[in-house]
């Protein structure tokens, strides 16, 4: 679980803290990888070359005295134990070779003592099983004359061998080799012994690397340590820096959501911030503040509007009232004369129109300045006869248009609010889709309740739908679908939807549509759970 979230923490977390450590963690692995690597070849290189010459200058010192003893001491007792002195005394092994690139000694420490101790017959428990040689044969031990075998056909000797061939064109060379009896990297440096023009052999000085392999672990050992501790630091530096940019930030979001939902007293507090940051805190600030202004000036523009729109409407009814009752007259009184029946026909129609604008002003005015309904103004309503009665209403005009009415009912159910909303509600919803669906379609009303307790009422009809363009503005006040999309001209004030969203409003409901050019439409008024009664259950 732990490495679960590990992983998605700093591999697949996204969050500004997450890529900032991600980063740093990033550049100290890089750095110290680089130093490590770095170091680590600078230093094998001092030591190589630094190593190499002091071998170098040790094999010129010992050439002479190998040539000595390689010409005056036929059984090279004597020159193994010189070797064996150079080898502890210089900490390197020493092969000696002759001018046909045979071995002729090597200073293999405890055997060469052995062989030595025991041709001359001083501590051997058993001398009797070591033949000692005559005095003029070369003394050998048998892992010297293995190793001769090693050299001339295991898989160093083309190394080894173009070595002493470069060894003899009178060159000092300095190279690194497995040393095939050791096991293990060993630094070779090799130099002529004898005559410069004609060398006698030559001198291979090889200094084992395990002791340096040793002190470069524990170099790593000692990298790898500084860089977890630097890593650790660097770490909590990062977290104390992101703490202090990332705050703010989260603040700045917070605020813009409480800004975006209408909230705009929340403030940034960005004084301890960097300046970018305090500057980019001190914007939303400002930015707060001038949409808090031009809210409140849009509400009160908004007010008036309404206000004005309210007064004009209800100054208006008198002289509405007033045209109707003289055109009244007038009709009554025109004996026949067709073209003036037309004429008062046509006042009359436009004036019953201006009038239901004016009504409806009226309503929503009174219903925008209205409050959510409460308890004291509200009732338990069956809406299943709500719905019946209006469908009947509204019967004659869909027979009209050869429409038919299906009711899909919960019956029982009941939704508190007002009655007289309820119906016009149903009733604004029920006439505008018999008004816009064709002839011989069908109108349904459906209502249900849903697992969380919410109750719905549906109503669809198969009219030419509503472009997704214009769903968004379809409940505001004088907003008519363009009348491109739609197959028929219908008359209306365009305050019929802005009516039902306020009473809805008023009745802590929510609603939705959806729609499908050529389809129609479905409205979906959602009453919340705390909203709805069930007699049968009790509630």
């Amino acid at each position: 679980m732990i490495n679960n979230f590990f992983r998605y923490r700093f591999f697949k977390d996204t969050s500004l803290t997450s890529r900032l450590w991600r980063s740093y963690m990033f550049i100290i692995v890089i750095v110290v990888t680089a130093i490590t690597a770095g170091a680590s070849y600078l230093i094998a290189d001092y030591f190589f070359k630094t190593r190499a010459a002091e071998l170098a200058y040790k094999g010129q010192e010992i050439a002479d005295t190998v040539e000595y003893f390689v010409d005056n001491d036929p059984s090279r007792r004597t020159l193994m134990r010189y070797l064996i002195a150079v080898d502890r005394l210089v900490g390197a092994r020493v092969w000696l070779f002759d001018a046909n690139f045979n071995l002729i000694a090597a200073s293999n420490v405890d055997s060469d003592l052995d062989i030595l101790r025991d041709n001359t017959g001083r501590h051997s428990s058993q001398p009797n099983i070591v033949k000692i040689p005559p005095a003029n044969q070369p003394v050998r031990s048998p892992k010297t004359n293995l190793l001769d075998q090693e050299l001339k056909q295991g898989p160093v000797a083309p190394q080894v061998h173009e070595i002493l061939n470069n060894i003899y064109a009178g060159k000092t060379v300095n190279s690194q080799i497995f040393h095939p009896y050791f096991k293990e990297q060993v630094i070779l440096s090799g130099l002529p012994y004898g005559p410069s023009t004609a060398p006698k052999g030559a001198i291979l000085l090889a200094e084992p690397l395990s002791g340096f392999n040793t002190f470069m672990q524990n170099v790593y050992v000692y990298f790898i340590i500084v860089g977890a501790i630097g890593l650790l630091i660097s770490l909590l530096l990062v977290w104390r820096q992101t703490k202090s940019i990332v705050r703010p930030l989260v603040e700045m979001k917070d605020t813009t959501k409480a800004i975006a939902g209408g909230n705009y007293s929340v403030k940034v507090h960005v004084e301890d911030a960097e300046e970018e940051v305090k500057d980019l805190g001190n914007s939303i600030n400002s930015l707060s503040k001038s949409l808090s202004t031009y809210i409140a000036k849009m509400k009160q523009m908004d007010k008036i509007r309404n206000d004005f729109v309210a007064n004009v409407s209800h100054e208006l009814r008198t002289p509405i009232t007033i045209i109707r009752g003289y055109n009244d007259i007038i009709s009554d009184n025109i004996n026949g004369d067709k073209t003036n029946e037309r004429y008062c026909a046509l006042i009359g129609s436009e004036t019953e129109r201006l009038e239901r604008l004016v009504n409806g002003l009226l309503n929503i005015s009174r219903l925008q300045a209205a409050d959510v309904l409460t308890k004291s103004n509200t009732e338990p309503l069956p809406m299943a006869d709500i719905i019946r009665m209006v469908a009947e209403k509204l019967r004659l005009k869909a027979e009209n248009k050869h429409i038919t009415q299906f009711l899909h009912l919960e019956e029982q159910t009941q939704v508190i609010g007002d009655g007289d909303q309820m119906v016009q509600l149903v009733l604004l919803f029920g006439d505008n889709a018999i008004k816009y669906s064709p002839e011989g379609s069908n109108v349904k009303y459906e209502t249900g309740t849903q697992p969380d307790g919410s109750f719905t009422l549906t109503v669809s009809d198969n009219g030419p739908g509503i472009p997704e363009t214009d769903l968004p503005f379809i409940f505001e006040r004088f907003y008519k679908v363009d009348k491109s999309h739609s197959k028929s001209i219908t008359k209306g004030t365009g305050l019929g939807l802005a009516i039902a969203k306020e009473i809805i409003r008023m009745h802590g409901a929510t609603v939705r549509v959806q729609s499908k050019l050529g389809q129609g439409t479905s409205f979906i008024i959602t009453f919340p759970a705390d909203k709805v009664v069930h007699p049968e259950a009790g509630q």
